[in-house]
């Protein structure tokens, strides 16, 4: 199972403030976080790279975006919080 890395301390507030904070790191607006994708055939020299966290896997546009929980729920991925280009 790929989990998404939150501080401890954020985890603590999020919990603190009753929220989820899986819904914090995805929507907040303090990324310090670089998320990119590898080519599938690179998947082994990127995991062995003990720095990198690896959260997910591409598929098709069909699929949608898409987080599935660790209950294998699937929730449908929307943009959610500040737009400093509006």
């Amino acid at each position: 199972m790929k989990i998404i890395p939150v501080a401890e301390e954020s985890r603590l507030a999020a919990f603190k403030f009753e929220i989820d904070p899986t819904s914090c790191a995805l929507s907040g607006g303090e990324d310090y976080e670089l998320l990119f994708t590898v080519s599938q055939n690179d998947y082994e020299k990127v995991s062995a790279n003990s720095n990198i966290s690896i959260i997910g896997y591409m598929t098709e546009d069909t699929e949608g975006s898409t987080i599935i929980t660790k209950g294998g729920g699937r929730h449908a991925i929307t943009a959610q919080g500040w737009n400093p280009l509006k």
